[in-house]
Order: structure tokens, then sequence, then C-alpha cells
């Protein structure tokens, strides 16, 4: 299965009730086997730092559909017009879109502790401390991307080659300025330094992501039927006493 990694603010984004379905799709593939998803414990810092901010931000969110719900109701008569005043009036009540939002939250919250979980190593931490010391891309600007480098170098650490799947690891972050290289639109190369080659792809969008990670290697194929031959071969040679 292809591995996948969300930086924090995608996992942000998921709490919008605009990204439910998305959010669906992407529990159903998690728990029927079809990627893996990884977070680690910068990502889970990131989170826990940003909860109370997400929490607000998702109950304003859901005051201000309310009120756009509310309006709707000036088309409707009667009968029509009481049940569904009624059916949105859960709504109106601040503690209650503030609890609605909350559940949201910590569901998404349960459902990243069921996803495989890494730690950030010293040694890491001091590789990209390092480059941040040098003002080596992507900290030529004194911006702080660190934790964005440190993730994607701890990730690509621990992910191994993946065939027959076309990526080993694909990285799913609305911000890949703080670690893309303009001239080359790739991850920064310093970041992989003394670390084993994976075929990793960037991407901006999770449903792009998802539909990507079932895919198999171009050449998959040729090298099915290569593994068939060399399997066919030992089998012989089994056979012939070898």
């Amino acid at each position: 299965m292809t591995k996948i990694t969300l930086d924090t603010n995608i996992w942000i984004y998921l709490t919008k009730d605009t990204l439910f379905e998305l959010w669906l799709k992407f529990k159903e593939m998690k728990n029927n086997g079809e990627i893996e998803v990884i977070v680690n414990d910068v990502i889970l810092m990131e989170w826990e730092r940003n909860k109370p901010k997400t929490i607000k931000n998702l109950s304003d969110s859901i005051k201000n559909e309310y009120k756009s719900a509310l309006k709707l109701a000036n088309y409707l008569n009667g009968e029509a017009k009481e049940n569904y005043l009624q059916t949105i009036a859960e709504y109106k009540d601040e503690a209650a879109r503030i609890a609605k939002a909350e559940q949201r939250v910590n569901e998404i919250e349960e459902f990243m502790n069921t996803c495989t979980k890494i730690e950030t190593t010293v040694k890491q931490k001091l590789f990209i401390a390092n480059l941040a010391v040098q003002k080596i891309p992507p900290f030529q600007n004194n911006k702080n991307n660190f934790n964005d480098a440190l993730i994607i170098r701890n990730i690509c650490q621990h992910v191994d080659v993946n065939f027959p799947m076309k990526y080993d690891l694909i990285y799913v972050s609305n911000n890949p300025t703080d670690f893309i290289d303009k001239e080359t639109n790739e991850i920064y190369e310093c970041l992989f330094e003394g670390l084993n080659p994976i075929r990793l792809l960037n991407v901006t969008e999770l449903g792009q992501a998802l539909n990507i990670a079932p895919e198999l290697m171009d050449d998959f194929d040729e090298w099915l039927e290569i593994q068939l031959d060399n399997e066919a071969m030992y089998q012989l040679d089994l056979m012939r006493g070898k």
C-alpha cells in the first residue's frame, strides 16, 4: 500500500464540513488497508497547539452557516417553515456550536491516533538545525521552516521502497514553498542527504493524493514478468538439484 503523510494544516482542513465527503473516503481507504497514514510527534504537537483555535474557527463557521440557513426560512411557509426552524435550532446556541466543533475535532484526533506514529530523533533534529544555522535552503530567507523540514526528513527516513506502488510516500501540504526548490519544483535535496532514495511525491490536495495512491509503478508489468521469470528459474533449479 502507498504511505501518505499530511501536514498539520491538512488535518485541520479535514475538520471542515465542506471536506466531509473527502474525509469519509480518506478514512475508508485507510481502514480498508489501501493506504498507510503516517504521523509523527511534530505533527501531533502542532495539532495539539492549534486545537483551541481550530475549535473556535469551526464554531464560528457553524454560526455563519446557521445564519445562512436561517435566511432560507423566509422562503418557507406554515408547517414546512416551522419544521425547518426546529431542525436547525440546535445550532442557535453557542454552547451547542462549540460542542459540535469539539466533537468534529475529537473525531479527527481519534483517527490520527490509529495511524502509524513515529518519533523524530535527536540526530534528525541536529541535522535540520545545522542546515538552519548555515542558512542552507529552505532556511535561506530566515523563515521558520524547521518543523516542516524535520517532518520531511523524519518520515522519509522511516519509509522504505514500496514496490509495486508508484510512490513510496505521498506528502500532502498546502505550504510547499516552505520546502520546495522553485528552480527544480522538487523538495530540496539537502533534506535527503545520507538517506536511501525513495519515490516521493508532494501534492497540495488530499483528493489528488487519494486518487494517485492506488496506482502501480509505470513499468509494473515488466517488473512482474521479471519476477515471474526469476521464480520459474528458481523452481527449475530446485528440480535439477541445484
